[in-house]
């Protein structure tokens, strides 16, 4: 994905014995909510220059250097071509010792703008850094080390707590963390497209770093990767949808809303970013399998995503001229070792990850996905945002259509410049209420009409491409109908309900008007 650089700010150089300089925070965004903005202290970020040397041992070389405490650490450069020939290990201090040297992975993330760099490693708690790069020696060589303090105590209430997979009709929204609760920075300006049409597919990842902590520490990784992202890597805001971690706590990512498609900058592919969910494992699973409750969590949210879009579960995506499996690995993006081996291997065993996921959704049925399958995709459009469990009613938003399900008035879409007007008027919130019919050709008049809880809106078509869908409720609606309609002699309506003083409306016909009274009657004039 493209990245758009945060304004520059200066590196201070300093000799390698001394202190990591704090870089300055970003500003933040006029848009960004209130919840957003209530957060505990800023993470601390601190750049320090990964000085060229010519041994045989590396080409860039930062030795052993004390700093101030930091629990994430990672490496950037200036974009190039040959970001692949990067070879990049690390080793930490704790106390008054070094620990081995670390071999981070480089992140292709297949932009062109911002900095390119390795995968962060968590670390937990360090005081010292020392960086050596060997292959290729990009330009601009930085390391990054992060220390987030921790939001507020919140984890998992048992009633929350990840359960046995089950097989439901419908394919509910899991617990999720949200931004406002781990603390999230306010997020700064992402380049456009900013949502998907649809997701076809998700992509795993796992976040690499120690998989020592604990329930309450989940809130702070996230804190340091989403620093790392914005201020080591110049991106808009942390790179994943989700992040999940052993305790099957999941946490909402990239700013943009959980329910929707948003671009994100995980899969090392900009077409892939825009069409997938992008999910992030909290661990390292080279040699060790995600958790139990991990999985489970895993599963109620990719099964949760593909149900609720009415998605296939198995199969295959195509993106950008590719095509993927349905759920995917970071590794049949590009070239790496993400999420780990373990973990990649669980994706497709039996009984793991995709068959799981397969079961889990394998009941869906619902009155929306009924009628969306009989409606067909050619009609609907692929899924918008997935179906909502809304209390009283479902909805579910897809390209063309807008579907809901409400027991007092069944199982009825809005579609073109309806559901433009539908959607203006405040949809079933508004004066209209809920559909009780679809849109239907008016046999008085040449309209098209639908019926709601509490009025109409009618399609008017007036030529050379100029469409009308005037709405109408109360005594007005039931007035028009009394008269016949487009057969009466007002004709077909020009213009919708509109206010007047005195808590007066009026509805303009072609041939006059009918007008809502101070006293509530309703009278006709004929032009």
């Amino acid at each position: 994905m493209q990245h758009p650089h945060r304004p520059s700010v200066p590196l201070l150089l300093v000799p390698l014995l001394a202190l990591l300089v704090p870089m300055a925070p970003a500003a933040a965004q006029p848009t960004a909510t209130v919840a957003e903005a209530r957060q505990p202290a800023p993470a601390k970020v601190t750049e320090q220059r990964v000085p060229a040397v010519h041994t045989k041992a590396a080409v860039a070389e930062l030795p052993e250097v004390g700093t101030s405490t930091f629990s994430l650490v990672g490496v950037t450069w200036k974009r190039g071509k040959d970001d692949a020939d990067v070879d990049v290990s690390v080793r930490v201090r704790t106390g008054k010792t070094w620990a081995k040297w670390q071999q981070l992975e480089v992140d292709e993330d297949g932009g062109d703008v911002g900095r390119a760099g390795t995968e962060p490693l968590w670390v937990d708690k360090a005081d010292g850094v020392a960086v050596r790069v060997r292959g290729h020696r990009p330009a601009d060589l930085r390391v990054t080390t992060v220390n987030a303090p921790a939001p507020a105590a919140q984890t998992l209430a048992a009633d929350e707590a990840p359960a046995a997979d089950g097989s439901p009709t419908f394919t509910p929204k899991p617990a999720i963390r949200t931004r406002s609760s781990w603390g999230a920075r306010p997020h700064t300006y992402c380049d456009k497209p900013q949502t998907g049409g649809t997701t076809k597919g998700v992509i795993v990842h796992h976040t690499a770093g120690s998989n020592s902590y604990s329930a309450s520490q989940s809130a702070s990784i996230v804190r340091a990767i989403q620093a790392y992202h914005m201020n080591g890597r110049d991106w808009c805001d942390i790179g994943y949808n989700f992040l999940v971690d052993k305790y099957g706590q999941i946490f909402e990512g990239r700013f943009g809303g959980v329910d929707l498609t948003v671009r994100g900058a995980h899969a090392g592919n900009k077409s892939v970013n825009t069409d997938t969910m992008g999910v992030s494992m909290m661990g390292t699973f080279t040699s060790t399998m995600p958790s139990s409750d991990m999985q489970a969590a895993m599963v109620k949210l990719i099964g949760w995503r593909l149900g609720t879009f009415l998605q296939s579960r198995t199969g295959t995506f195509s993106s950008g001229g590719k095509t993927y499996k349905r759920i995917s690995g970071h590794r049949n993006v590009v070239s790496t070792a993400c999420p780990g081996t373990k973990a990649y291997g669980w994706l497709s065993a039996s009984g793991g990850l995709r068959d799981r996921v397969v079961a889990y959704a394998s009941s869906y049925s619902t009155p929306i996905s009924t009628r969306a399958a009989e409606l067909g995709s050619a009609f609907t459009g692929p899924t918008y945002r997935g179906e909502r469990d809304r209390g009283s009613f479902h909805e579910i938003r897809m390209k063309y259509v807008d579907i809901y399900d409400h027991e007092g008035t069944g199982t009825h879409y809005t579609r073109s410049y309806t559901r433009t007007e539908y959607r203006s008027r405040g949809e079933q919130s508004g004066p209209l209420g809920f559909p009780t019919t679809d849109r239907t050709h008016s046999t008085t008049g040449a309209m098209d009409v639908q019926r709601f809880e509490h009025g109409s809106i009618y399609q008017v078509d007036r030529g050379n491409g100029v469409v009308q869908t005037p709405a109408m409720w109360g005594v007005i609606e039931q007035k028009y109908i009394e008269l016949g309609e487009g057969k009466s002699a007002l004709g077909r309506p020009s213009k919708g309900m509109t206010p007047l003083s005195n808590g007066r409306f009026r509805v303009d016909f072609n041939n006059g008007s009918i007008y809502q009274n101070s006293d509530g009657s309703a009278s006709v004039r004929l032009t």
